[in-house]
């Protein structure tokens, strides 16, 4: 096989249809003189997609481009460049034409430039028709501010009445481009100012929020989705994410999916946040998104993280949707990884029949697996221990309790903070089987006082749930 790597990868990165307009695009006169490049495609569209074959060999190749020339080396070397430069400008050309707007613009540009006046007022008419049926995306605005200025350049030398209406056009399209993409990037560099702890400097960060205040972007999509996307994670205000709620029904059919993604993902974030600040109201709300995510079909191509396929089990189970669960396990399962399918399918299984109180089934789902073994290791322990709590099994509890004890001590591949976790969680369960072994209200009502004032964490509910139960059976 021929050990041309970026060439290979290039060839191998195009689609049936982009792999069959490339033999197009390379017989055409006007983008390829080299007959060369014509006669490698024709050897090498045969090995497509895989491109790896007995047959395609350096030898055999130059044999089949260059029929009764000797082997050289340097000649193949130079077949390989002038191959991998048209790839390139095929992904060049092609990604252009493929933006119809931008490919108008520059179109509607060079009849300016030529002075064909009856064929860019034509051809203004069509693009301006063009724009009220394309998507808005950072491209589209930077495109309309673009063909605004070309329209004001094209009426200085034929109509400067026209020409001074399109003035206040001109900027306004230019704001409207600055502001979707300054947006954007506030939000970036913000989001990965908390993740690694780097500073940036947000230029007219505090003049654009101020600008907000003066003019109103509502009816504009990105710069109103995106500023109330920015506003959301700035000020973690309620009514940012109503605005942004409202604001993605409203603008659904102009956006695109990235953009669509990005608001989805951002309101799933805040909505779990909300949670774990104990807003259980809004785990509806997160559920509500996981559905338009799937709805839309919205998840990226590859495998479906873990994280996302039990948080989402986890949030639809505790609001009891559980022929939704058992429907996504289903629909969703072939997107795991395959080295984390059975694990995750066993705990998202249990967590299910946990919350519909089947707890035997629940233990079913667990016991099928080599927790020692597993990734999940401390979610299927902390799941066991309501269990066993629930089902009264309480000398199986105490002894688990104390296993999982010796387990975070002796385990070296588990996280520090999440040991710290664990063991907050077991210490907790300790104190409700006291509780429920004691009889003692005081000490149930100074728990959940104190687990009220915690941070979230798994079965935080569950505990709160136990306690009032055992407080108001103590009451009565």
């Amino acid at each position: 096989m021929i050990k041309t790597s970026q060439l290979i990868e290039a060839l191998r990165s195009m689609n049936k249809k982009e792999f069959r307009e490339f033999g197009k695009y390379i017989q055409s006169p006007y983008f390829n003189n080299r007959s060369e490049v014509i006669r490698f495609y024709e050897y090498i569209k045969k090995f497509y997609p895989a491109l790896s074959s007995k047959e395609l060999t350096p030898d055999k190749l130059f044999r089949k481009v260059y029929p009764g020339k000797k082997y050289n080396e340097a000649t193949m070397r130079k077949l390989i460049s002038l191959a991998l430069k048209q790839a390139v400008n095929f992904f060049a050309v092609s990604g252009f034409q493929s933006n119809e707007i931008e490919y108008s613009v520059k179109m509607l540009d060079k009849l300016r430039e030529k002075n064909l006046s009856s064929l860019f007022e034509k051809n203004v008419k069509t693009i301006e028709d063009l724009f009220l049926k394309t998507p808005h995306t950072f491209g589209y605005y930077e495109s309309k501010f673009n063909f605004t200025t070309l329209k004001n350049g094209y009426y200085l030398h034929t109509d400067e009445t026209q020409m001074v209406k399109g003035f206040q056009k001109e900027i306004d399209d230019f704001m409207e481009y600055f502001l979707s993409v300054i947006l954007l990037l506030y939000i970036r560099l913000s989001e990965w100012s908390k993740a690694r702890n780097i500073s940036f400097d947000l230029k007219f960060y505090d003049e654009v929020l101020m600008h907000f205040k003066k003019y109103d972007y509502n009816n504009i999509p990105l710069v109103s989705l995106y500023y109330n996307m920015l506003m959301l994670l700035k000020t973690e205000e309620e009514k940012y994410y109503y605005e942004l709620q409202n604001g993605r029904n409203k603008f659904e059919k102009l956006i695109t999916p990235m953009d669509d993604y990005n608001i989805a993902v951002t309101m799933m974030q805040y909505c779990y946040k909300k949670v774990q600040k104990g807003d259980a109201e809004f785990r509806r709300q997160q559920f509500e998104v996981v559905n338009l995510v799937l709805e839309k079909n919205m998840i990226p191509p590859g495998n479906i993280e873990p994280y996302f396929f039990i948080n989402s089990i986890r949030n639809a189970a505790i609001i009891h949707e559980f022929e939704w669960c058992n429907n996504f396990i289903e629909n969703y399962k072939d997107k795991l990884n395959q080295e984390r399918l059975t694990e995750t399918l066993s705990y998202s299984y249990a967590l299910v029949d946990f919350y519909k109180r089947n707890y035997e089934i629940a233990l079913r789902h667990i016991s099928a697996i080599n927790i020692e073994r597993s990734t999940l290791k401390t979610e299927f322990k902390n799941i066991q221990l309501v269990i066993y709590f629930e089902m009264n099994y309480t000398d199986e509890l105490i002894s688990l309790i104390d296993s999982y004890k010796h387990f975070l001590n002796r385990d070296k591949e588990i996280a520090e903070k999440t040991k710290e976790l664990c063991s907050e969680f077991i210490k907790i369960v300790t104190k409700l089987v006291k509780i429920k072994l004691d009889g003692n209200i005081e000490s149930a009502e100074l728990l959940k006082n104190e687990i009220s004032k915690k941070n979230y964490f798994n079965f935080k509910e569950w505990v709160i749930m136990k306690l009032d139960s055992f407080i108001n059976s103590k009451s009565r």
